[in-house]
Order: structure tokens, then sequence, then C-alpha cells
């Protein structure tokens, strides 16, 4: 082994030596020859070298720039100034604790307000005369919609008219029993104190009927007996008469004098009695009235339908019975004829009133909409005819399906969010009514919520999903569901720290219908977009191309 490394040693000395010799005897080389001839092949090395690191060093810029591409569209940060902020509406918020409402999603339909919907049936029976108001025409209270023509109602308010004719003249009748009592109690008082008969012939004016003949007389004839028979006691005292003629007297005056009290107590009995008799008829007459007013309400008619009758039946009382001209102007029987010959309606308002007198008015119940109507001119209907359906469309019914699962979390009093279609706001609500069965084919529960509909925009009929706030819970960070956005697949919400606006991928959790729970990614304290993040997020991908384009890609 040592004389093989000497041998080796030797060899090298050899070599060398050799090469010294060669080049002392050849010289040294000019300069130009040696660039040509030496150069080329340490080049030729040099260059192969050198490809072959500028190729891996190209290849590693190369991925170190895709590299640096990926990390600025994943964590890039971009700065923006005041102006730049306000103009992208970027609304800027720290992330905090908060609370989450969960949600029972319910689907259901819009209905009828069953509390303001009227099926419309006449009271009576009759022919369609007019029906004045058609399918979707909005109505008022009161509103006359159509008029039947009813047997029914015409005989009741024939009744009714001569009711009130009989009323209007019997009337009259009280007001005379009235006065031939008033008078005939003053002449019987004025009879006490024996006046005499021309102070008797001043009260001829006076109403009393057939009293006052009697009265007077009888008044008379015991003033003329007792005169008699004060004279002939006169003279029998004086012994110029007979026993026998004042006897004769005597038994006269007390004979008229009997009947003449008689008479007194006849009459005033009989007037007392005229009157009350006449006070009687008079109220069992307005009972009657009364009555055949009470059938024209239960038949349908109004206040003013009433009155306009009461003026019919003033128009067409009898005319008063021929008498003398009375200039008493305060004679009470003139003013109750003056009171019964006030017609109040023209002739040819009367003439129109009595050729529809059997007609009876059909009248909204209060203001609405007709959304049904099955009534046609000249048809007989009856008094169980739905004639006209009448809703009142300014509030609506939810109708919802609880579902078995969902039934422990409905309540009455939840606030609720009915939603119909894309074109149209979501309404917001509390639950009224829970139904306390299931339905048997259904085998859902009943939800009902009432909504005002003021622009008639939620129509009965139409399906509609609702969203039932049914428990809220404490989250570690919730944000506006705005603020997240979805960067290369993944939820990101944009932070600001002193670098810029950059983005932050983040792990949701449970969300309601503004807000969503951050479990991770955002921590409390952090500054956050809350407001704008769209825009954000386009700008962020459009200066990440515009990198890309300066690399020459």
């Amino acid at each position: 082994m040592i004389k093989k490394k000497v041998f080796i040693i030797v060899a090298v000395a050899v070599v060398g030596l050799f090469l010294g010799i060669v080049i002392a005897t050849n010289g040294p080389s000019p300069a130009h020859d040696s660039a040509d001839h030496a150069l080329p092949e340490r080049d030729d090395h040099a260059e192969h070298d050198d490809l072959a690191e500028d190729g891996h060093d190209e290849n590693a810029a190369d991925k170190d720039h895709d590299d640096d591409g990926h990390g600025e569209q994943e964590g890039a940060a971009i700065q923006l100034d005041l102006e730049q902020i306000e103009q992208f509406g970027i609304k800027i918020d720290r992330a905090k604790p908060g609370k989450l409402e969960v949600w029972v999603s319910l689907s259901g339909e819009i209905a009828f307000n069953a509390n303001r919907l009227a099926h419309i049936v006449p009271i009576a029976g009759g022919i369609v005369r007019e029906v004045a108001r058609d399918i979707g025409d909005n109505v008022v209270t009161g509103e006359v919609i159509a008029w039947l023509e009813s047997t029914q109602l015409g005989q009741a308010k024939v009744e009714y008219l001569t009711r009130q004719a009989e009323l209007s003249c019997c009337s009259m009748e009280l007001v005379r029993a009235k006065d031939v009592h008033e008078n005939t109690l003053k002449l019987l008082e004025t009879l006490k104190s024996s006046p005499s008969l021309e102070t008797l012939h001043q009260m001829n004016g006076s109403a009393m009927g057939m009293n006052r003949s009697l009265l007077v007389s009888a008044y008379a004839e015991f003033t003329f007996a007792q005169e008699t028979y004060l004279r002939e006691k006169d003279l029998f005292e004086k012994q110029i008469s007979s026993q026998e003629d004042f006897l004769k007297a005597q038994s006269n005056f007390k004979k008229t004098d009997a009947q003449y009290t008689a008479t007194q107590d006849s009459v005033n009995f009989e007037v007392r009695r005229d009157f009350l008799e006449a006070k009687r008829a008079q109220y069992l007459r307005e009972i009657e009235l009364k009555a055949a007013e009470r059938i024209l309400y239960v038949l349908g008619l109004s206040d003013e339908d009433i009155k306009g009758l009461t003026a019919l039946a003033k128009s067409q009382s009898l005319p008063p019975a021929e008498k003398e001209d009375c200039n008493d102007p305060n004679c009470t029987e003139c003013a109750v004829q003056a009171i019964s010959n006030d017609q109040g309606i023209s002739d040819t308002e009367v003439r129109k009133a009595n050729e529809k007198l059997a007609w009876y008015p059909v009248r909204a119940p209060f203001t609405g909409t007709i959304i049904d109507k099955h009534i046609t001119l000249g048809e007989v209907v009856g008094d169980d005819a739905d004639i006209f359906v009448i809703a009142d469309l300014s509030s609506v019914w939810v109708d919802l399906h609880v579902y078995q699962k969902d039934l422990v979390s409905i309540e009455k009093g939840q606030k609720i969010i009915v939603s119909t279609c894309e074109t149209m706001p979501d309404v917001e609500g509390v639950i009224s009514y829970v139904g306390p069965v299931v339905g048997q084919e259904s085998r859902t529960a009943l939800a009902r919520v009432v909504l005002p509909n003021e622009s008639g925009m939620l129509r009965p009929g139409l399906f509609v999903t609702a969203q039932v706030a049914v428990d809220d819970i404490d989250a570690r960070v919730v944000v506006p569901k705005e603020a997240v956005q979805n960067l290369q697949g993944r939820k990101c919400v944009f932070i600001r720290d002193e670098h810029g606006f950059e983005p932050s991928y983040v792990v949701l959790g449970q969300s309601d219908n503004d807000y969503v729970e951050v479990t991770s990614g955002l921590d409390p304290g952090q500054q956050y977009v809350t407001k704008g993040a769209f825009e954000l997020k386009a700008k962020i991908i459009t200066s990440t191309l515009d990198s890309h384009a300066g690399h020459g890609h």
C-alpha cells in the first residue's frame, strides 16, 4: 500500500516536471491568442454552468412570483384614504358579542279577515228591481247596493201607514176630549157660585159638547124651582098663599135640586171617563204604531227610511171635517189640524213613494269591497239567498301551518316576518292565535297573524312563508350578513389594521335574518367593515389582477 502511494506521488511529480519543460520551451503566448484559445474552452464550461444556474434561479423566481400572487389574493392589504372610504360607502365598527334570534320557518296563505267578511242575505224574499253595484266595487257603510220588491214588506208598510193615519186622526179626538173635560170642570166650578144666566151665556164659545146644555138646563130648572119655593114660602108665612101651594113648590124645589145634583155628578163622571178613555185609546194606537214600526226595522229599514214613510203618512192623512172658521190663535184643535194638513213632500214624491211602496234597499253593512255576487235583475230571491259577499280588505289573516316538531316553539304574541314574493317587501306581525287542535289530514295546527293591508297588496289566496322568532342565543362575535363576503370559495370579513384593509377568513356559526355568528377569524374589539364590503372586495380583486399584469403574465 505504501509502495502504491509512493508511486502515485512520483507520477504526479514527473507529469508536473514535463509540463514545466513544455511551457519553458514554447514561451508565453500573445494575449489575443490566449483569449482565442484558452478562454473559449473555459467559457464553454462556464457558460453551461451559468445557464444552469440562471435556469434554476428563473424557476425559483417564477415559483416565488406565483407564491406572491396567491398571497396577494388571500391576505393582500389595500390602503384607502378618507375620500375613497367615503366614495365606496365603507362603514367600520368594532367586533363585539351579541344575541342571535332563533327562527322557525312556516308556510301558509293569506285569507280574508272573517271578522270583516259579510254574506248579504235579504231580510225578506222578493223580486230584484235594481242592482246598483258589481264585483270589485268599493262600498261604504249604509250604501244601497240593490233594491228588492217584497210583498211582505209592502204589507208591513201599509200597516204602518194605517196606524200612523189613525194616530194622526184620533189625536184630535184626544185634544177635543181634553178641552171638553177642562171646560166642563170649569163650568161646574162656576155653577157652585150660583151665577146668573147671563154669566153662563158668556161661556158659549167653550167646547163642552152636550155637557153644557145638560148642566145649564138643570141649573135653570133648579134656579126657577128655588125661586118659586122661596116666594111661596114667604107668601105662606104671611098667610097670603095656601099651604097646598107652598108644599107643592117645596116638593118641586127638592125634586129639581136632586136632579141638578145628579146631573152635576153624572156630567162630572162622564167627562172624566171620556177623557181617560180617549187617552187610553190614544196610548193603544201609539203602541200599535210602534209595533208596526218595529216590524219595519226587522225587515231592514233604517231610521231615514221610516222618517220618509212618516212624511208619506202625513201627506195622505184624511182632511179634517168641515167646521166653522176658528179665529182663536191658541186653539189646540186647530193646531193639530194644521199639523195634519202639512204634507211635507210634493205630490210627485208621494206618487213615486206609492209606486215603490213595496221596495226595500239592500245596504252594505260596512266599508269594503264586493268580492262575490249572486243576483240579477228581475229574478226572484228568497230570504235565504246569498246575494252579495263583502270583505273589508284593509286587514287580512295569514293562516300558517305549524308542524308537530314546531308546536312547542310557537306561541301567541311571538314576532313574525311574512314573505310573499321577491317583488313585495316583507311584512312584520305578531301571532294572535294558535289553534288548540291538529288537523286530521294535514297533521298541522293553525297559527294566525292579523296584518294591516291598506295598500291592498296582500291578496287573499297568496301563498306565503313566515319566519317566527322562537328564541335567542348569546354569540361571541356577531356581524351583519352583508359584512361577510366570499373570496376564492372561502368566507371572509375585511378587517382594518396598520396595513390597511385586508380579508380575514372566518368560520361562521348560527345566523338570523340580519346577523351571523363568527366563531373564529375575528376577535372582539377588532375593526372590521360593516358596510361596503362588496365594493372593497371588488377593489382588492382589481388590484390583484393589476399586479399580475405587472409581472408580465
